[in-house]
């Protein structure tokens, strides 16, 4: 594997030397050109980029440039606020002067966004989107995947794939193949559905959240709960670029559990058993030993000290782009090695290391004047390389003083004839210990049990045709686009076995006068293979496009599409199928006002004959106010656009299985006949057929506002939109007799709503050197289950009416302080309680508190969420911050770290545990050496505030001159230093950072380098 290594970098390294040699390589050839850049006026444009294959110039203040050139490659000249210009060097060469045209804002070049199938100025646009311009991001946020920019920067989505916290539980093996889920975007990567696992920020070019109904439809039956489309980079035409990234970082654990010692944890666990009434089992010498006495003897095993737990883990990224081509042909590509090491410090457990390579390559070619093609591949390869074992699984149950885990040669007596045969042992100084109930556990995994890998590899493809079809009628042309995806993952082991040994101490010293022997050691050296999995996606495209201008102001477009995709997974016998047509229409007059007509006719192969296709029709309309002639005198006001969009959307994705519609029968035990000597196996029905089973339905309405003011300072977009789900799938048990179970079909029957508002604004700023951006957006949500299949005896029992996400649970009123406050209390049906446990309200006062008064708790979702970014520039220097924060949700204190009964290990929450004597100050209920089922079970008592403001990002950017950059045969070169996941303010942050039974929550500090060639 380290070869691999090698490979790689001196790739990167040798593309770097000859791409800085490529750019001087022809110098006796080259054509100097010099010349001013002006605009119409003939005012000079400063910092005008120019680019001739290689070569590269910015203008000066006066806008003057030089550039020498290759012979037959032309001059593109970029500037912002500017038509693009392109000249052939004989042109150029000529002119004293280059004159570019001022384009009107919302339809400059840069400004066209990535909409369903078609790319639309934002000048046309009528739906709620919203974009992350990633080049402009990467300048200031070095953040390594594409999953990593979403959250806290996107106007509308809650993480980085809810958007607007909204959709119907859907069965997310129709997209990805991973089970359910609560409504998450579908993926939509160069076209078609792909997941984004593994894909790099440097790979994307825009990221355009689709929010309302009128954008995602042309997605179809997977586009429900919204659509985030990734457009992967292109090359340009005489635009050669070389860029490289490379930086180094470290991780931290933001926090680590605490749990008891020994000593400690016996005396609580004697404390557990006084409670229930048993007597002691470990004696006051014992803890007294356990405290001061010899470790290897009683041992004391902290999972999480230094002796196993680096205070650090490192990792790189390396990462080159390479780019360029000419009117005929244009290539991108990327090639990426993302390392990183373990934060364990122990066996094999320190070599451990996870390798991420990935490969891209994107060519366009011309076939001739109305025929282009586009072929894309992109491969990613995983390593991810560890010791055997569940070492965090055992660093949250193991108790510290169960076993020994190495003992010391110079504690054994040294002819011992088991120490003497030893097969293994750790730096010739230690053996691994163990007993009867530890023939194996982690640490010795770690040292002796061989090394686990899991590889993982996936491949992309796509191929794109266009037709330009103008000789038929001008505007019109057609496209395909057909790609293939597969992934492929497997487990690689070199399993060994090893022994443990049992001291036997002396009575009266601490030395080891025996060893008792436990397993065998064998190092087979065989390599096994196992727990394979692999998925594969196929999709493809026909479109038909019309995109024409009359007049100067009538602006018509329209698409008719043909849609299918097929996912399938290993264990997975049916796939899953969409198939639709799209139908698109859209008229701008004199980019004022806008209608947009998008539509779906969608097919489902879970549907019965006859109801298998759904039409969802949606329209938007827009309204540029600015535009009009009445809002002249507003002179503060830029830029204001008004827009309202609605539509139906059908998905099936919330049914979760196919033939839902038919009879379905099963086995049911078997019967005796012919004098019960025989017997066969009984049948039963599940449920009955419907077929009338339908689609569910995303109903929605949007309204929205854009506006820029005071010379484009200050910029805003509010949207309120109102979403109903109705039609959702479900057996609805309430409607028909009890003795009909077997009977019931699904039907479309559930209903939810919701509501809510978005707000989003920036303020830009320059003041002499220092720039000032600052950009701030929230989100707030709410939702109500309107029609739930349910009967209860009280009415705060039912679901109708509370949030989507709502979750219920029993009213915890304190502790019992004594047998007569549970005598004088009603009946508690979770087990036998004793003073010290939770007491819960009876809420329906009929002397028994069951299930029956269980209330609603909380929201898991937090209603209100929103980002903040801010940047800050002086001269070539950039600080740029990112938060994101959330409000108005709850959680339930859960898992063994919290819930402690029984034999389980114990945290310092049990420091504050209920006693006779702490009654008034107790934390934490009683502990029992028992399984309790009262105390631990969802109630208000374990309900924590889970509002944060998080800082996400900080980073600090340096812009080398261009004289340096220059001198070291560069266009740029940036130094930064960051800091990911650095501190969230949040009432309950030690609860919020910490995680058990897996690897630590981390924060992330790195520092690196950017080049340009």
């Amino acid at each position: 594997m380290k070869k691999k290594y090698y490979i790689v970098l001196a790739f990167l390294f040798a593309a770097i030397l000859l791409t800085s040699n490529n750019v001087y390589a022809q110098k006796g050839k080259l054509i100097t050109i010099a010349s001013v850049i002006v605009d119409e006026d003939g005012r000079p444009i400063e910092k005008a980029e120019v680019f001739s294959g290689s070569a590269y110039a910015k203008t000066d203040a006066a806008g003057k440039f030089t550039l020498s050139i290759e012979p037959g490659t032309n001059l593109v000249i970029e500037a912002k606020g500017f038509e693009n210009k392109m000249l052939k060097p004989d042109e150029a060469k000529n002119l004293v002067s280059i004159n570019l045209k001022k384009a009107k804002f919302r339809y400059e070049n840069n400004d066209k966004v990535q909409m369903a199938f078609r790319k639309v100025y934002k000048g046309d646009v009528v739906s709620a989107l919203s974009v992350v311009n990633t080049e402009e991001v990467i300048n200031y946020d070095n953040a390594n995947w594409a999953s990593d920019v979403l959250t806290g920067r996107t106007l509308g989505l809650l993480g980085s794939n809810s958007i607007r916290g909204i959709g119907i539980g859907i069965n997310v093996a129709d997209i990805t193949g991973s089970g359910l889920n609560s409504g998450n975007a579908l993926f939509i990567v160069d076209g078609l559905p792909r997941d984004i696992e593994s894909l790099r920020l440097s790979e994307i070019e825009s990221i355009t959240v689709l929010k309302d109904a009128n954008a995602a439809v042309l997605y179809g039956s997977a586009a429900v709960n919204g659509v985030i489309l990734i457009t992967t980079k292109r090359g340009e035409a005489y635009k050669k670029k070389s860029d490289f990234t490379a930086n180094y970082g470290i991780s931290t654990p933001r926090a680590l559990p605490n749990y008891l010692n020994s000593a400690d944890y016996m005396t609580y666990f004697n404390k557990a058993r006084e409670n229930d009434g048993l007597p002691a089992q470990f004696s006051e010498e014992q803890i007294e030993n356990f405290r001061n006495g010899n470790k290897y003897r009683y041992p004391d095993v902290d999972y999480y000290s230094d002796d196993y737990v680096n205070s650090y883990k490192s990792y790189f990224d390396l990462t080159g782009e390479f780019s360029g081509g000419n009117d005929v042909a244009k290539f991108y590509s990327n090639i990426g090695w993302y390392s990183a090491g373990s934060i364990l410090d122990f066996g094999e457990a320190a070599n451990a290391r996870n390798n991420i390579f990935n490969v891209r390559g994107n060519v366009d070619l011309k076939i001739n004047n109305w025929i282009k093609t586009s072929i894309d591949g992109s491969s990613i390869f995983a390593n991810n390389k560890s010791q055997r074992g569940g070492f965090w699984s055992a660093a949250a149950n193991n108790r510290p003083y169960e076993f020994t885990p190495l003992l010391p040669f110079d504690l054994i007596n040294p002819k011992n004839e088991l120490l003497l045969a030893r097969k293994n042992d750790v730096d010739g100084m230690y053996l691994l210990g163990g007993n009867s109930s530890f023939v194996t556990n982690a640490i010795a995994d770690a040292y002796a049990a061989g090394v686990y890998e899991r590889i993982a590899r996936k491949f992309s493809f796509n191929n794109r045709i266009d037709f330009d079809l103008a000789k038929l009628t001008e505007g019109l042309s057609f496209h395909t686009n057909i790609s293939f995806d597969y992934f492929t993952r497997y487990d690689q082991t070199v399993a060994n076995q090893y022994s443990v040994y049992e001291p036997i101490w002396h009575a009266t010293e601490d030395s080891i006068v025996g060893l008792k022997q436990h397993g065998k050691d064998a190092r087979p050296g065989t390599q096994s293979v196992g727990n394979t999995f692999f998925n594969r996606r196929f999709g493809f495209y026909g479109l038909f496009s019309y995109d024409r201008v009359f007049d100067q102001v009538h602006h018509v477009t329209g698409s008719l599409l043909g849609y299918g995709s097929n996912f399938k997974e290993q264990g997975d016998f049916q796939g899953v199928k969409h198939t639709h047509v799209g139908l698109q229409m859209a008229y701008v007059y004199d980019q004022k006002y806008m209608v947009d007509f998008s539509s779906a006719y969608v097919n489902s192969v879970k549907l019965p004959e006859g109801n298998k296709g759904g039409f969802s029709p949606t329209l938007g309309v827009a309204w540029v106010l600015s535009a009009e002639d009445f809002m002249a005198s507003a002179k503060n006001v830029d830029y204001l656009k008004l827009r309202v969009t609605g539509g139906i959307l059908n998905s099936d994705l919330p049914i979760g299985g196919f033939f839902y519609y038919d009879n379905r029968y099963s086995g049911s035990g078997s019967y005796a006949w012919y004098e019960g000597q025989r017997s066969r196996s009984g049948v039963r029905s599940n449920w009955i057929s419907n077929p009338n089973l339908g689609f569910a339905k995303r109903n929605e309405v949007n309204v929205g506002v854009e506006g820029l003011f005071f010379q484009k300072m200050l910029g805003v977009e509010f949207n309120l939109f109102y979403d109903v789900y109705n039609d959702l799938i479900t057996r609805p048990s309430t409607i028909y007799p009890s003795f009909y179970s077997d009977f019931i079909p699904y039907e479309n029957f559930g209903a939810e709503e919701y509501r809510g508002a978005e707000l989003g604004l920036s303020f830009n700023k320059t003041v002499g050197d220092w720039t000032f951006f600052v950009g701030a957006n929230a989100l707030y949500v709410t939702s109500e289950k309107t029609k739930v299949d349910e009967v209860y005896d009280n009415a705060y029992q039912y679901r109708q009416g509370r949030p989507a996400d709502a979750t219920f649970g029993l009213e915890a009123i304190g502790l019992f302080k004594d047998q007569t406050d549970i005598d004088n209390s009603p009946i508690q049906t979770f087990g036998s309680v004793k003073p010290g446990d939770i007491k819960y309200k009876d809420q329906n006062g009929d002397g028994i508190v069951d299930a029956n008064d269980e209330i609603y708790l909380r929201r898991w979702q937090a209603p209100l969420s929103g980002g903040l970014q801010v940047k800050v520039s002086y001269r070539n220097l950039t600080l740029f911050v990112l938060g994101e924060g959330r409000a108005g949700s709850e959680t339930f204190m859960e898992g063994n770290y919290y819930w402690v009964d029984g034999n389980k290990k114990y945290s310092e929450i049990v420091l504050g545990a209920w006693t006779p004597e702490t009654q008034a100050t107790a934390t934490y209920p009683r502990l029992s050496s028992q399984s309790n089922n009262n105390n631990f079970r969802r109630s208000s008592y374990w309900l924590y505030n889970n509002d944060y403001f998080e800082i996400r990002k900080v980073q600090l950017t340096y812009q080398l001159p261009d004289a340096v950059a220059k001198s070291l045969l560069m266009k740029s070169l940036d130094l930064f230093v960051d800091g990911s996941n650095v501190y969230q303010f949040a009432k309950n942050r030690q609860i919020r950072d910490l995680r058990t039974g897996s690897e630590p929550y981390y924060r992330t500090f790195s520092v690196g380098l950017k080049a340009n060639f």
